[in-house]
């Protein structure tokens, strides 16, 4: 059994007061702050674990007997993973990858790999008994390519739930007052039409509304527009997104109902205060059951469809929810499914346990 796991992946901020800019710390969380779910879990619940970023420096590997990949949307058409696969070459450690996801439409078109990232998914192959990936589809795309040892185990962000699992406290009846929502677009981006549709509802209804890679409401949110070029910009992207020419009340919106996390405390003390959370975010989700709160995944792509059915969580479809007049919360709100996670979180968890034991890998006592 390997005593010694080194985790490979995205880490946790301290915090957006810390003397770093917002993209020194963005970029320190991968340009997504959902991506510091699964490397945190993996170093905590993973026996002797320790962490490393992806430079993997050679003082990083000392004392350390298998590398743990916190991999990511990694199977795609557009992403080349070669140099990953140089740096884990110059070591002669087992890698074992977890978490791994084949990123496609709701349509599960197979994606055309780079050669890089053929020649890392090898590479893991070779040194590992086997792939732990976020879903059936992922499974699939891994086949086509070679790789026949991959598992569907989904995200390893719920296993910092424990053992013992999650208790999500109940709502009777969901009220835009006490609910938050979040959507997806990245860096200075426009909204594709049904996420603009969420933006817009959250500002419409004064909802709370979390962010993740959403640079250009970061810098309002956060009230870092100290520099008039960068806040210039943010402020044209707003104007598409919340489809208001009145920046001043936008800016005041993402001033006192945006909010972005830069460690897992914080988000989960946060999501806490809420009765009920909602949209198109996997880690937005699992943040919001993680602190026992309810929460409904809105799927929209393979990844977030993948993940909801490995992972039992409640969810809808994105297909299935207008985009004229206002959400329906009720629609969304999914106790019934709720309550089946809850009893399926055993065997999601058992899983994994499965999945490290043939790694040579143990659990945290």
């Amino acid at each position: 059994m390997h005593k010694h796991p080194l985790v490979v992946g995205v880490r946790q901020a301290a915090g957006w007061n810390t003397g770093e800019s917002v993209e020194q710390t963005i970029s320190q969380l991968g340009l997504n702050t959902g991506n510091m779910m699964f490397t945190e879990s993996l170093c905590q619940v993973l026996a002797g674990a320790a962490w490393s970023s992806f430079a993997l420096q050679p003082q990083d590997l000392e004392g350390r007997d298998v590398i743990v990949l916190a991999a990511a949307n990694w199977i795609n058409s557009y992403d080349d993973m070669g140099w990953l696969a140089e740096r884990l070459e110059r070591s002669s450690l087992p890698v074992i990858m977890v978490g791994v996801g084949a990123q496609s439409t709701v349509a599960m078109e197979m994606p055309m790999l780079k050669p890089g990232t053929l020649r890392l998914l090898h590479l893991v192959r070779d040194r590992s008994a086997s792939i732990a990936a976020r879903g059936a589809f992922s499974c699939e795309v891994l086949e086509h390519y070679g790789v026949t040892s991959a598992v569907p185990t989904g995200c390893p962000s719920l296993l910092l739930a424990g053992a013992d699992g999650l208790v999500i406290r109940g709502t009777a009846q969901v009220d835009p007052a006490t609910s938050c929502l979040h959507a997806t677009r990245h860096g200075f981006q426009a909204a594709e039409p049904f996420q603009a549709f969420l933006y817009r509802q959250a500002y419409r209804r004064r909802m709370q509304l979390i962010l993740q890679s959403e640079l250009a409401d970061f810098y309002l949110a956060l009230g870092k527009t100290g520099n008039p070029g960068i806040t210039t910009r943010a402020l044209a992207t707003i104007r598409t997104v919340y489809g208001d020419e009145d920046l001043v009340t936008v800016e005041r919106y993402l001033r006192t109902h945006g909010h972005v996390f830069a460690n897992i405390r914080d988000w989960l003390d946060y999501m806490r205060s809420r009765a009920f959370c909602f949209g198109t975010r996997i880690h937005g989700v699992i943040a919001s059951l993680l602190a026992g709160t309810e929460a409904t995944l809105i799927v929209h792509d393979s990844r977030t469809q993948e993940m909801a059915q490995a992972m039992f969580v409640p969810h809808v479809l994105s297909a299935d929810i207008p985009i004229c007049g206002d959400l329906d919360l009720a629609r969304i709100h999914q106790p019934a499914q709720t309550a089946a996670f809850m009893a399926r979180y055993p065997e999601y968890y058992s899983r994994f346990v499965g999945f490290f034991a043939q790694n040579g890998l143990t659990i945290a006592a």
